[in-house]
């Protein structure tokens, strides 16, 4: 393997150092005499030198490039599993099928893992916050109660009827940035109770309200409540939103939030569970 670089220094004097430097420590090593060599820290291999093993090998801004159709990286360890690194052209079948250990970044940059042990390999793409996601349980917490003046501060758009419930057709926005920064979705119940006849209440992020339904009751007076898992929403300032809306009849709704879906959970901002 070699070193390339922009630049080339190939100074003999300080090569003929290194040379000798190494030529003592082995014709000496016998005499006891070993421990008084000024072997160099690291090992200062001038680009298109060959590295030298068992040093550390500074290539300083030089980049080393590995040449070949399929050529792939091997550390070996003995008290393990080695480390492999394979092209990213070759994860479909090579890695499928590759020892425990292997590495490859695909072509969007995603790094793929051959990890487990003999006879109970896996195969998976490492975890990022760019793409993957996680649930944080939280503290269940009341995020709205439309009955509630104290529980409704966190409606930030729209408008309820004089008795505090939401009217039909009229979508309210619930921002929950004070619980979570740029979250993604949201697990919880809604409940809806008060309502003055058959209905329907839908609830997503933001933007246009889909043609689906979160809660359907048929009749007056009713109370009922169902899991909640939609999107967060953006509007404006606010990062992390859903809408809510009611369909024919007016009701009053709860909304009690128990996980976050973020990409990393310093994300969270609400009491963990």
């Amino acid at each position: 393997m070699t070193r390339a670089s922009q630049e080339h220094d190939h100074d003999p004097n300080r090569r003929r150092l290194l040379r000798r430097a190494a030529t003592v420590a082995a014709t000496t090593a016998g005499a006891g005499v070993a421990a008084a060599v000024g072997l160099p820290g690291t090992a200062q291999a001038a680009p298109g030198d060959n590295l030298v093993m068992g040093t550390t090998n500074d290539a300083g801004p030089a980049t080393t490039t590995l040449n070949g159709a399929y050529p792939t990286l091997t550390l070996k360890n003995s008290a393990g599993a080695p480390l492999r690194l394979v092209p990213g052209d070759s994860i479909y079948p090579q890695v499928l099928d590759a020892p425990v250990g292997t590495l490859a970044v695909d072509n969007q940059g995603d790094l793929f893992v051959r990890a487990g042990t003999a006879g109970q390999e896996t195969n998976g793409w490492a975890w990022t916050t760019e793409w993957a996601t996680t649930s944080v349980a939280v503290r269940p917490t009341r995020v709205l109660d439309t009955r509630d003046v104290n529980l409704r501060r966190n409606i930030v758009s729209g408008s309820l009827d004089s008795l505090g419930r939401v009217q039909p057709g009229a979508p309210i926005v619930l921002a929950l940035d004070s619980y979570v920064r740029d979250g993604y979705a949201l697990k919880g119940n809604v409940t809806v109770v008060g309502m003055t006849g058959a209905g329907v209440l839908t609830v997503w992020g933001a933007g246009t309200k889909p043609a689906t339904s979160t809660v359907n009751w048929s009749a007056a007076g009713t109370v009922l409540s169902n899991f909640l898992f939609t999107e967060l929403g953006a509007t404006g300032a606010y990062r992390s939103v859903i809408t809510i809306q009611a369909t024919a009849s007016p009701t009053h709704v709860i909304v009690d939030m128990t996980s976050l879906l973020v990409g990393h959970p310093s994300q969270v901002l609400a009491p963990q569970a």
